[in-house]
C-alpha cells in the first residue's frame, strides 16, 4: 500500500492541510485534528459512520443547536425511523449530512431504496468510516459493527479514518487500490505518561488518589463491575459519575448507583471522580477541560477486557480531551495496571495456520453435506458447521470474514503485552508516542492472591492463603502507609478472616509463627470460649434453668436448642454436657409421672457462673 505523509503544525486542524478528504484512502491523523468536523462542513453530501452513540449526540448538539426541524445533521441511531431519514433527504438542506452507528446504517440504505436513489447514494455521497480500527477491535463481541462494509466498497468516494488505524487484511482494499495518508505532527507531540505496573491495582489507585490534588479525575475502566468495586472500596459514591451504555445505566440504578449517564451531553458538570467504559475511548469530544487528569485502569485478574492497547486505545483515550480552538491543553496521563504470565497469546503465524486448518475442515463438511441427498445428514452437518471453530471467520455468503481474522491476531498481540512488565513497557516505547515515567509497585497482598481468595469460600481456605501474607506484613520492613493500606483492604474484602486474626491478636498469631494448623486450633479454642461465655446466653440460662428445679432430658435439649439458635452459637451443642458446664446437676432420678408414665430427669443443684447464689 502506497503511503503519503503530510505534516501538520501545532495549532492547525485538518482543514489547514487538506482542501478535501481524498477518496480510497486509509487516513491516520492526530487525535482532535477535526477530520469529522471537516467532512460535516464540506460542501458535498456525506454519510459518516461513528462507532458509538455518544459522539453522534455530541455532534448533533453542536450543529443542530437544539433544533428538531431544519436539521443540519441527521443523526441515525436507535429510535430514529426510516421515515425521519426520508423527511431529511427531501428537505431543503443543500448538502445532506447523515451520521450513523454501524448498526443503524441499514436504515439509511432502506430510505434511499424507498426513494429509488440507492445508486445515486453510491455515486454522489462521500462515506467516511471514523475510528475505523474499531471494526477489528470490537467485532468479536459486536458482530454487526462491520455491517456497512458490505456497502463500503460500492461507494465511489470513501475513506477509512482514525488517529490509530489498524490496517485491515481484507483484499478489497488492495483491489480498489487504497492508499495510506499519514498526517503527522511537525512538532514533538509525545504525551507524558506515568505507567504504574503494580501487583495490586486497588492499592495503587488509592495511593494515586491520596497524593493527587486534582479537582477532577477522568478514570477509564472498561468494566462496570470493576468501577462499582472501586467506588465501594474507596467510599466515593457521592463524588462519582459513571458514563456507560444505556443498559448498564439501568443496571447500575437498580444497584443503587444513581449517578450514571449514557452521554456526556446529559451532564452539565463533572464530578471529582468520573468513570468511563470503553464506548468513550474514541471519537467522543470532551471540551472545556484544559488540564485533565486521565487515569486508565487495567486489572487482568478482575476483568481481562480492561486491557488497553498502547498503540491505539491509550492514544485515543488521551485524545478525547479536545484542545481549545484558540488555546492549549495540558493532559496528565497515568496508566495503572497489573500483568499476568498466565494470559494466553498465540503468534500471528500460528493463528493464520490454525485458521487455514479450520477452513479445510469446514470445506470438507460443506462438500459432504452438499453431496448428500439425505435431509437428516443435511440437518446434522449444517449444525456441525454452525458450531465449528471456523464459522466465526466466515460471512453469511460464505466469504472469509477478514475482520474476525484480524481481531484474533489483534487480541493475542495485546494479550502478549500484559504478560510481563518488560513486554508492556516495550510496547509503550515502540509506539514512539509517549514519554514514559515507569513506577513499579509491589505489595504483599497481590491481585493474584485476591483472585484466589475470592475462590476460597471457606474461612479455613482464606486463612491458609492470608497467613503467609500477614507474616510478610508484620516484618516491620514495609512503609507504615502501605502497611495500613493493605491491612485495611484485607479487613474490607475478607472481614471474617480478618476478625479471626483480631480474636487472637496479631502478637498471638506471630507467636504461633503464622502456622496454619496452630492458628486454626487457637481460633477454635478462642471461638469456643467466646461462645461459652456469651453474655446474653448466660442470661438466657439464668432465666430458664432455676436452682432447686428439675428438668427432663427432653426439656433440657429443647430449652438449650432455643438458646443456641437465638444467639447463633453454632459451636455449642444443645445437650446435657453443655448444661453441666454452667450448673451442678443431681444424678438422673425420677421427677414426675405423665399419663401414667414415669419421667426421669435432673435436679439443678447449683449455678456455676453465679457462685454467690
Amino acid at each position: 500500500m502506497n503511503i503519503k505523509n503530510i505534516k501538520i503544525k501545532k495549532g492547525q486542524f485538518i482543514g489547514h492541510v487538506l482542501k478535501i478528504i481524498p477518496s480510497n484512502t486509509i487516513i491516520q491523523k492526530p487525535t482532535g485534528a477535526g477530520i469529522t468536523t471537516k467532512e460535516i462542513e464540506e460542501m458535498r453530501n456525506s454519510i459518516i459512520i461513528e462507532s458509538n452513540r455518544p459522539v453522534i449526540k455530541g455532534k448533533a448538539k453542536k450543529y443542530n443547536k437544539g433544533n428538531t426541524r431544519n436539521l443540519v445533521l441527521r443523526t441515525v441511531n436507535e429510535g430514529v425511523e426510516v421515515a425521519n431519514i426520508i423527511d431529511y433527504l427531501q428537505s431543503n438542506v443543500k448538502y445532506k449530512k447523515l451520521i450513523t452507528t454501524p448498526e443503524s446504517y441499514h436504515k439509511i440504505v432502506t430510505a434511499f431504496d424507498e426513494l429509488g436513489l440507492r445508486e445515486d447514494m453510491y455515486k454522489s455521497y462521500f462515506l467516511l468510516f471514523d475510528e475505523c480500527e474499531r471494526t477489528i477491535q470490537d467485532i468479536d463481541y459486536r458482530k454487526t459493527i462491520i455491517q456497512p462494509m458490505c456497502d463500503f466498497f460500492k461507494f465511489k468516494k470513501k475513506a477509512f479514518v482514525s488517529a490509530t488505524p489498524i490496517i485491515p487484511s481484507d483484499p478489497r482494499f488492495k483491489a480498489q487500490k487504497f492508499k495510506m495518508l499519514v498526517i503527522e505532527p511537525a512538532y514533538d507531540d509525545r504525551q507524558n505518561c506515568q505507567l504504574v505496573v503494580t501487583n495490586n491495582t486497588m492499592y495503587s489507585l488509592q495511593k494515586y488518589f491520596t497524593s493527587s490534588k486534582a479537582k477532577e479525575h477522568f478514570i477509564f475502566l472498561n468494566s462496570t463491575k470493576a468501577i462499582t468495586t472501586v467506588i465501594k472500596y474507596l467510599d466515593i459514591a457521592s463524588e462519582s459519575l459513571i458514563f456507560c451504555s444505556e443498559e448498564s445505566v439501568n443496571k447500575l440504578k437498580l444497584q443503587g448507583f444513581k449517578n450514571a449517564r449514557e452521554n456526556l451531553v446529559d451532564s452539565k458538570n463533572f464530578a471529582k471522580f468520573n468513570f468511563f467504559t470503553s464506548r468513550f475511548n474514541s471519537a467522543v469530544d470532551i471540551d472545556d477541560v484544559i488540564e485533565p487528569h486521565i487515569v486508565i485502569v487495567t486489572d487482568t485478574f478482575l476483568a481481562e477486557h480492561t486491557k488497553v492497547d498502547p498503540y491505539t486505545e491509550v492514544q485515543q483515550i488521551t485524545g478525547r480531551f479536545r484542545r481549545p480552538v484558540d488555546g492549549d491543553i495540558v493532559r496528565h496521563l497515568t496508566h495503572i495496571t497489573n500483568v499476568s504470565i498466565d494470559l494466553m497469546s498465540t503468534p500471528e503465524a500460528q493463528i493464520l495456520k490454525d485458521i487455514e486448518i479450520f477452513k479445510g475442515m469446514y470445506e470438507v463438511l460443506i462438500n459432504y453435506r452438499d453431496s448428500s441427498s439425505s435431509s437428516f445428514v443435511w440437518s446434522v452437518v449444517s449444525e456441525m458447521l454452525e458450531r465449528s471453530e471456523f464459522s466465526k471467520y466466515i460471512n453469511h455468503d460464505g466469504t472469509t470474514n477478514y475482520f474476525m481474522v484480524d481481531n484474533a491476531i489483534y487480541i493475542n498481540r495485546v494479550n502478549s503485552y500484559y504478560q510481563s512488565n518488560e513486554k508492556l513497557i516495550s510496547a509503550y516505547n515502540h509506539t514512539s508516542r509517549f514519554n514514559l515515567l515507569i513506577d513499579l509497585q509491589n505489595y504483599e497482598l497481590t491481585d493474584e492472591h485476591k483472585a484466589k481468595l475470592k475462590e476460597a469460600s471457606k474461612l479455613s481456605s482464606s486463612l491458609e492463603l492470608l497467613l503467609p501474607i500477614l507474616k510478610e506484613l508484620t516484618k516491620n520492613t514495609i512503609d507504615e502507609f502501605d502497611l495500613q493500606l493493605q491491612l485495611k483492604q484485607i479487613e474490607k474484602e475478607h472481614p471474617t478472616a480478618y476478625n479471626a486474626f483480631k480474636i487472637l491478636g496479631f502478637e498471638k498469631v506471630r507467636n504461633l509463627q503464622f502456622d496454619y494448623r496452630k492458628v486454626k486450633l487457637a481460633l477454635e479454642k478462642a471461638n469456643n470460649d467466646t461462645q461459652y461465655g456469651h453474655f446474653k446466653f448466660l442470661s438466657f440460662l439464668d432465666t430458664n434453668f432455676k436452682v432447686g428445679k428439675s428438668y427432663s432430658n427432653t426439656k433440657i435439649k429443647v430449652k438449650l436448642k432455643k438458646g443456641v439458635e437465638s444467639f447463633s452459637l453454632d459451636r455449642l451443642k444443645p445437650n446435657l454436657q453443655l448444661l453441666e458446664r454452667y450448673f451442678v446437676l443431681s444424678p438422673r432420678n425420677y421427677i414426675t409421672t405423665v399419663n401414667g408414665k414415669k419421667v426421669y430427669g435432673y435436679l439443678v443443684l447449683k449455678n456455676k457462673f453465679k457462685p454467690n447464689k
